[in-house]
């Protein structure tokens, strides 16, 4: 198992221990399409890219699903997503030898493209891809993607479609849209012809869509009245490390760069990053490595442990950035409140919101700020102690005082 900490990670270097996420996006999708919810870093694009590589590692006979991928974070247009959705399908149709179909699926405007997509290197197939479809609108883009994807169903494989970053794509539209009722309307039109396609399906459909992305979907469409898109999808939810997954994930990794670790300086680490996600795990041994040692004492790990919170070479400032980018002003400070005074001790939220937050909001809007910070994987309610909130992990609230100047 490598230690990886800028990527999704497939094959070896998958936790073992929560293989069983991949088995249930399979069975799911043998039947409905899913949304996989989780905060960013926790391995909703891991889950995936896992799937896709097992199905393709299989033969011909054995293979279950044709698993097209679709990274949609950087998307910022209703055509740029079309594009991508209608460039997968055609790669699709000719991998599986079925490019005979475009042109019955397409019209004869088509023949001549699709006689010519063998022979094309993908360069050019984009290129002239681009050339024919730049004055496309979501109209005539529909007439061209509902029979490509009504046409899977002649597939002898089952083809998943998956979104990655699809509800940050949806956030994304603000910024070239013309005014918040327009982004409003093209968020409409696509989640519209989405769940149209899915409650067209019949018993035999042959694809489902899976949808993933590091903001809550549910909560972005509920924000601008369309919470019931997705009522008829199914969820996976990707949890938080428990203690044993942290211990597996700290042997693997001990064996893997050959480093000794007393059985002080395990319990340390794993104490430090249970319920948070293999990520914080990831990011700590990487601490180890860059120092060198071969053999590590408790008091040297947390001497490498403060240098790490202190450092930048990790990505848990994007903890910090992503307050900014998607909450306003008010919503901003009343997270910021919240957190800071978690630093120092678990609360209960009403004991939070009247001590500390009552004369900024209300408290609706206090606990909307809760469930979007919970979401987004910064903290959660404890069940053990009466519900209280605290942070997903020790490493986390750590590295947030030392943000705040608490710690």
């Amino acid at each position: 198992m490598n230690n990886v900490t800028g990527k999704a990670v497939v094959s070896e270097d998958y936790l073992k221990s929560r293989l069983y996420l991949v088995d249930e996006l399979r069975n799911f999708v043998r039947k409905t399409s899913v949304v996989i919810e989780a905060p960013r870093r926790f391995g909703k694009t891991s889950v995936i890219k896992e799937f896709k590589r097992q199905e393709e590692e299989k033969s011909e006979k054995e293979r279950e699903f044709n698993v097209l991928f679709l990274e949609l974070e950087g998307e910022e247009t209703l055509h740029e997503f079309c594009f991508k959705l209608f460039k997968e399908l055609l790669s699709l149709y000719h991998v599986r030898r079925r490019f005979d179909m475009i042109t019955d699926l397409l019209g004869t405007a088509w023949n001549a493209f699709a006689l010519r997509i063998p022979k094309l290197k993908i360069p050019e197939f984009e290129v002239e891809l681009h050339e024919k479809t730049r004055d496309m609108d979501f109209i005539a883009w529909k007439e061209k993607l509902t029979p490509l994807i009504h046409g899977l169903d002649s597939f002898d494989t089952h083809t998943v479609i998956a979104f990655d970053e699809f509800p940050d794509m949806l956030l994304n539209f603000k910024n070239r849209a013309n005014g918040y009722e327009d982004y409003i309307t093209l968020v409409d039109r696509l989640t519209a012809w989405l769940r149209t396609l899915r409650q067209n399906q019949t018993g035999g459909s042959k694809y489902q869509f899976v949808f993933c992305g590091s903001v809550n979907m549910r909560n972005t469409l509920e924000e601008v009245g369309l919470g019931k898109r997705m009522n008829d999808i199914e969820s996976l939810v990707v949890p938080n490390m428990k203690a044993e997954d942290a211990e597996l994930l700290i042997d693997s990794l001990t064996k893997k760069y050959v480093l000794e670790i007393t059985p002080e300086g395990v319990s340390f680490m794993t104490s430090k990053i249970t319920n948070g996600s293999p990520y914080y795990g990831q990011i700590f041994f990487k601490a180890l490595l860059d120092s060198r040692e071969r053999k590590i004492s408790l008091e040297t790990l947390k001497t490498l442990y403060e240098q790490m919170l202190r450092g930048g070479n990790h990505d848990l400032n994007h903890f910090h950035a992503r307050l900014k980018t998607y909450l306003g002003h008010t919503k901003r400070e009343c997270s910021e409140i919240i957190l800071k005074h978690l630093c120092s001790d678990p609360l209960h939220e009403k004991k939070l919101f009247d001590n500390h937050i009552s004369e900024l909001c209300g408290y609706e809007v206090f606990q909307s700020v809760v469930n979007r910070l919970v979401y987004e994987g910064y903290i959660m309610r404890d069940i053990a102690n009466n519900g209280s909130l605290t942070f997903v992990a020790p490493l986390l609230k750590d590295w947030w005082s030392y943000k705040v100047g608490v710690r």
